[in-house]
């Protein structure tokens, strides 16, 4: 094997390493962020419906809780929302349907999103009488990681093969110059 061929072996070896372990640290970040958003969002759809309960208990209208559980879960991606009580004995709850992520399984089993839910405690007047709890779905959080994945690796590799290319003409001509003295 020429000098050539080795030398540009090397090299891209080199810049598809680099690159691979940069898209693997960029996924890392990405996935610490979006945690760290979906736990904002739970912890805001927990809190604004915690005040809402408050409002809704103060008036003894419980009717009103189930209409106040789904106009929650229409601003929000939510898996569950529920109320527990003192005794964390479960008075209200409603699951919704969990729509499949449009990412292949191995992305999934990769990433591996942990169950993100948050608490916010509901009072009447100055008593605590129970939490309500917002789980939020993951679906969206993997399709936005999936996204975000295929359009780094694509810009990636895209300058990755770039500067491989210019890298062998620049050898190429440099091996020329060379031979000719």
């Amino acid at each position: 094997m020429s000098l050539y061929r080795q030398l540009i072996g090397v090299i891209s070896a080199v810049i598809l390493l680099l690159v691979s372990l940069w898209i693997i640290i960029s996924i890392h970040s990405d996935k610490s962020t979006l945690i760290k958003q979906m736990q904002t969002q739970a912890q805001n759809g927990a809190t604004s419906l915690a005040i809402s309960m408050t409002e809704v208990l103060k008036n003894n209208d419980r009717s009103r809780l189930g209409v106040l559980f789904n106009a929650v879960s229409d601003l929000g991606d939510y898996q569950k929302i529920y109320f527990v009580d003192l005794d964390n004995s479960r008075l209200i709850e409603r699951a919704f349907s969990l729509e499949t992520p449009q990412v292949p399984d191995f992305f999934i089993q990769a990433i591996a999103l942990p169950p993100i839910e948050a608490r916010a405690a509901v009072s009447s007047g100055w008593s605590r009488i129970g939490d309500v709890v917002v789980v939020v779905s993951l679906r969206q959080g993997y399709e936005q990681l999936w996204q975000a994945t295929l359009e780094k690796a694509i810009w990636s590799l895209s300058m990755a093969l770039l500067a491989i290319l210019l890298i062998t003409v620049i050898i190429r001509l440099r091996l020329r110059a060379a031979q000719r003295r």
